[in-house]
């Protein structure tokens, strides 16, 4: 049978996950017979479903295999939701593919997830590690549709968004290392690359891709990493449902984005969010630009997201670009 079929029966168990399903009930609704419902079934079985199955009761979804794929995602996600979410089960990135769809038309709100990317990136063109099985790496296109400041809030309200989502599903509770990347236990869980695309006449910003890679079920890292990465399966959380993790990241996204519009009304509740789930503010860091590296002490955010630091020769700026290393978070332990 086609991956079609097995598609569509895989769609009606999740949609009746909380009940059985009768072998005649997924037939007709199918247009197959009863012996190609379980075919399709055993096959499922194979690939790590458990599907239960009683005379007279019929067929019931009750575990999952940890899968990142459309049907599985799709079934966390409310019906209403239009825009497509594409699962890939390897790609170079997901910004990177995102951003080919955006080229053919693709439409706000879409997402791209992969289970693994063969050349994941942060800032600064730092590669990021993105193993197959274990994490959760995403795009999302967003038509911005603000002022130009507001752009500078995209990534911070991503971080928020990772932050609730993480709290939701496993109940740790994130902070966010201004500006992009999301620490639990003094070290990184996810990572936040946002990219924008411009039209070619008047250099506008028509979409921006949102890029979160969250390591989910790292059980160690390499070497060089142990001491600035952790997984959440590290910090307690375990048998974590990358599915649903995805699924309910992308819930909160659309909220921020499309239907509480943040980033056209930069609510003082979302700032407060943010201000609250910093870690950065109130410490000793280090900014480092192309020019040199400044010391200072970390104080507010301002209404765009943007850092304001008082340095220690007593002049006080708001920080929009750059590196900025924090005291004690991903290893930085200055002299």
């Amino acid at each position: 049978m086609s991956d079609t079929l097995k598609s569509r029966l895989l769609q009606l168990l999740l949609d009746n996950r909380d009940k059985p399903v009768s072998g005649q009930l997924l037939s007709g609704q199918l247009g197959v017979t009863r012996a190609a419902v379980w075919k399709e079934i055993e096959q499922l079985r194979r690939e790590g479903f458990v599907i239960t199955s009683a005379t007279n009761r019929g067929y019931q979804l009750t575990q999952m295999p940890d899968l990142l794929t459309r049907e599985l995602i799709g079934g966390y996600l409310p019906s209403s939701r239009k825009a497509s979410v594409i699962c890939m089960q390897e790609v170079d990135s997901t910004n990177t593919a995102a951003q080919k769809l955006i080229l053919e038309g693709g439409e706000d709100g879409l997402v791209v997830v992969a289970d693994h990317q063969t050349k994941g990136s942060g800032r600064m063109g730092r590669p990021f590690l993105s193993p197959a099985g274990v994490g959760v790496y995403l795009s999302m296109v967003v038509q911005p549709h603000c002022t130009t400041d507001a752009l500078n809030l995209l990534t911070s309200y991503a971080g928020l968004a990772v932050c609730l989502t993480i709290e939701e599903c496993t109940g740790l509770r994130p902070s966010i290392k201004w500006p992009n990347d999301v620490i639990l236990e003094g070290k990184k869980v996810c990572g936040i690359l946002t990219k924008l695309v411009s039209d070619g006449e008047n250099n506008r910003v028509t979409h921006a891709v949102i890029g979160i890679g969250i390591n989910v079920g790292q059980e160690e890292f390499p070497q060089e990493l142990r001491d600035k990465a952790i997984s959440l399966r590290q910090a307690g959380a375990q048998d974590l449902c990358r599915a649903k993790l995805a699924a309910t990241l992308i819930q909160v996204l659309d909220r921020i984005f499309f239907e509480e519009k943040w980033l056209q009304t930069t609510p003082d509740a979302a700032l407060d969010q943010l201000k609250e789930r910093s870690c950065t503010l109130g410490r000793e860091v280090l900014v480092i630009s192309p020019r040199e590296e400044r010391r200072g002490q970390a104080v507010d955010l301002d209404r765009w997201g943007s850092l304001v630091v008082d340095f220690s020769d007593g002049s006080r700026e708001t920080v929009t670009f750059g590196e900025v290393s924090v005291r004690g978070v991903l290893g930085y332990l200055p002299q």
